[in-house]
């Protein structure tokens, strides 16, 4: 963020701007997506993904400042399809279902007393809980040696990669094609021999749940706490070329919460946010109640349920661009952005 940006934003708050646009925007409900967060230092190389706990905390603090009603997504949704929006209404979700929702994010929430949902993927609950694509990309910008030689891990593997140039590059290119690899378990199983390869402790490298998702007996732990378990799909892929790809996605997802918390989930998230327009009528068919995008922006009486909007918020984002996105500052300047360019139109 630029010093003056920040400078205009606290100018703005200190003219009365901030409460301002809350009252402006009071009928709107906010959405805020989080995923995992860091534990070491991986929120370095993926800032949108993993969060210090210290900048959850004072966004928690932001939302208490400015007296935001933290709801639960089904409280929520229910409100907004009544028109009954009124407060700056807030909900606090999750994607995928890291292990540190449990460990970190719960006592934080538990401590301001704000209920969360955590949308969840369940392919891995039978192949093992490690972040196959995040444990290895992060393996590869740790590891020591300028340059990589697979042989006999993999054939899709095995080969010659250059780390010292673009160690980005390199880790891309590893999980493209361990991405053709059939299952799982199978490539979760790869971990420890690649950290061996690239000359990485892997049992100091996992250590404290460090790239984890959860595993049942923590989905329990948290639903027990109060945090709703939502679908996420089974693979983190959301077909569109026919209903019948995309409903197995999500019946295998829906079904597996079912059985293992006696409940049948009602709401979905986007996987990354991609969906196409086809998608809204599918979901409506097998029952699903809300859908949660990327797409920034707060949502109103008007807003699709199955298009509901979210700010992704991130380790890059200062306090001072968060509390202007919670209070509505951004969302208006969105609007008067939009405005203008429909007029120019």
């Amino acid at each position: 963020m630029s010093a003056l940006r920040s400078i205009l934003l606290r100018v703005i708050r200190l003219s009365g701007g901030f409460a301002l646009a809350r009252r402006l925007t009071r009928k709107q409900l906010r959405i805020l997506c989080y995923h995992g967060f860091s534990i070491g230092d991986e929120y370095l190389i993926a800032p949108y993904v993993f969060m210090r706990s210290e900048t959850f905390e004072r966004r928690m603090r932001i939302l208490r400042k400015w007296r935001l009603p933290v709801l639960s997504l089904s409280e929520a949704v229910d409100k907004l399809r009544a028109g009954a929006i009124a407060s700056a209404e807030t909900v606090i979700t999750f994607d995928d279902g890291w292990a540190s929702n449990l460990t970190i994010g719960a006592p934080i929430l538990r401590k301001y007393g704000y209920p969360a949902c955590i949308y969840i993927t369940t392919d891995h609950l039978n192949g093992g809980t490690e972040a196959f694509n995040m444990a290895l990309a992060q393996m590869v910008h740790e590891s020591p040696k300028s340059a990589l030689t697979l042989r006999n891990i993999h054939p899709l593997l095995d080969g010659e990669y250059r780390l010292e140039e673009d160690p980005a590059a390199a880790a891309s290119l590893l999980v493209t094609a361990a991405a053709r690899i059939g299952s799982v378990a199978e490539r979760q199983r790869l971990l420890a021999p690649l950290a061996e390869a690239l000359g990485i402790d892997y049992a100091g490298f996992m250590k404290g749940g460090r790239f984890q998702l959860l595993d049942r007996t923590q989905i329990r732990a948290l639903a027990d706490l109060g945090v709703s378990i939502e679908m996420h799909t089974h693979t983190h892929t959301l077909p569109d070329d026919t209903f019948e790809a995309m409903a197995h996605e999500i019946l295998q997802n829906r079904d597996a919460i079912k059985e293992l918390l006696g409940i049948e989930p009602r709401h979905f998230c986007y996987p990354s946010g991609k969906y196409t327009a086809r998608h809204f009528d599918w979901l409506a068919r097998l029952g699903i109640s809300s859908a949660t995008t990327c797409d920034p922006g707060f949502n109103g009486p008007g807003t699709p349920p199955l298009r509901l909007h979210r700010y992704l918020d991130n380790e890059l984002t200062s306090d001072i661009e968060f509390e202007a996105e919670v209070v509505g500052v951004r969302e208006l300047l969105r609007r008067t952005r939009a405005a203008i360019s429909a007029l120019r139109s």
